[in-house]
């Protein structure tokens, strides 16, 4: 691995701004509508994967069909709603803009919507060189899909970044694209 990093990603959610309780909320009431009930403590240990990947492992849970893009559709309409209750974590904030300022390249890696985050990072001026959101990849975290497709767009060597994350699958997810990682908790 490198020894000097020359670039930094970012998850999103729960790491950049808090959006974890607004988004459980949606999906809640999401599948709830589809008569799929959603664990809290599952959700946000899963934090990461693709809302898509989510709705489909509630539902195998449940041993019930649903119609995954129709729920999460639904979330979505759900969430426009809750945009007013994400604030930014404001330490992180700070340091993805002390890192671009220092000429390091940044880039936001998240397991969410283009749809849910552009509005969150415009209101807030989490300025980046790379956003990749869920549209952009097959596969969410656990798998390392979001983290490589941040270091292509940087131009960057996976081996010289460095991932800030706060869930399991997403330290996971930069261990499998070959990047170090820091864990971010907000206590």
């Amino acid at each position: 691995m490198g020894t000097t990093p020359s670039a930094y990603i970012f998850d999103f959610d729960g790491v950049l701004v808090n959006t974890m309780e607004a988004h459980f909320a949606c999906y809640r009431q999401a599948l709830q509508e589809a008569g799929v009930p959603i664990d809290r403590a599952r959700f946000y240990h899963q934090a990461g994967m693709t809302g898509r990947e989510q709705i489909e492992y509630f539902a195998r849970q449940a041993l019930k069909a649903v119609d995954v893009e129709a729920v999460y559709r639904r979330k979505g309409e759900l969430f426009e709603s809750h945009i007013g209750e994400v604030r930014p974590i404001g330490c992180n904030a700070r340091l993805m803009g002390i890192l671009r300022a220092a000429g390091c390249r940044v880039a936001i890696a998240t397991g969410s919507s283009r749809k849910s985050t552009s509005p969150v990072i415009a209101r807030y001026g989490l300025a980046s060189d790379a956003v990749v959101t869920a549209e952009d990849v097959s596969q969410g975290k656990p798998n390392p899909d979001l983290f490589l497709a941040a270091a292509a767009l940087l131009g960057v060597r996976p081996e010289d970044c460095i991932v800030i994350e706060d869930s399991d699958v997403g330290i996971e997810a930069a261990r499998r694209a070959g990047m170090r990682s820091m864990r971010f908790r907000d206590l």
